[in-house]
């Protein structure tokens, strides 16, 4: 069990380097995204919420815990396998996960409303 949890956090945590390494690909014809691209955005925009990366303040960002990202999952009807497939593919991608990273920031957008 323990295991899972560190799991997901290494998991949660290069999800969030490969964010901010993926947000210099070239600004072309964005693709549409599928209705997995949309749940990957929004799981990925309360995980960011959940996490503290939206606050100003950076101190305030951290890990959260195993039973919060299973929740997540279920809530947007993700499963870790899915999750991972899902980062294969926009590893292969660049121009999908721009899209995808745009749809998070206008999901981030919408919570401050």
């Amino acid at each position: 069990m323990r295991s899972r949890k560190t799991g997901m956090y290494a998991l949660c945590s290069a999800v969030l380097l490969f964010l901010f390494f993926g947000q210099g690909c070239a600004r072309n014809e964005a693709p549409v995204l599928s209705e997995t691209d949309r749940k990957f955005a929004a799981f990925y925009a309360d995980y960011l919420v959940l996490s503290g990366v939206t606050v100003s303040e950076s101190e305030n960002v951290s890990l959260i815990g195993g039973k919060h990202i299973d929740s997540l999952f279920q809530i947007h009807a993700l499963t870790l396998e899915g999750f991972n497939e899902r980062t294969d593919v926009y590893k292969e991608d660049p121009k999908l996960w721009r899209a995808v990273l745009l749809q998070v920031r206008n999901n981030l957008q919408q919570d401050d409303r």
